[in-house]
């Protein structure tokens, strides 16, 4: 399969899996709890299927390091949010979204150049 088609999958199932998936339980992630792993899990299966057709062995571990960072990531933003008070559907919620997509599309981006492309 093309490169850049994998990881243009790679970013739709991530989006799909963050905004649609996710649903209620996006207001139920604090810290990490039964939500919050449920959604990490949710975001390595996204990860995972699109690279079925690769190496097993660094597909498995690309979708363990992203539900590891993926939730990472997700906690600090909630706790991040909370210290600063940024509320949701305000300016800094959706910069603070924002910056928060920029990470996990990258952190995505070197999982897949570094454990699929290496």
């Amino acid at each position: 399969m093309n490169l850049t088609l994998t990881f243009y999958l790679l970013v739709v199932s991530h989006f799909v899996a963050d905004f649609i998936l996710q649903g209620p339980l996006a207001v139920k992630k604090r810290g990490v709890n039964k939500y919050m792993l449920g959604h990490g899990a949710i975001m390595a299966l996204a990860f995972f299927l699109p690279l079925i057709n690769y190496p097993a062995g660094a597909t498995v571990i690309g979708a363990l390091m992203v539900f590891v960072l993926h939730i990472l990531l997700d906690a600090a933003r909630v706790e991040i949010n909370r210290i600063l008070k940024i509320q949701p559907v305000t300016y800094p919620f959706y910069v603070s979204m924002g910056i928060d997509q920029i990470l996990h599309i990258s952190i995505i981006y070197f999982i897949f150049a570094y454990l699929i492309l290496h």
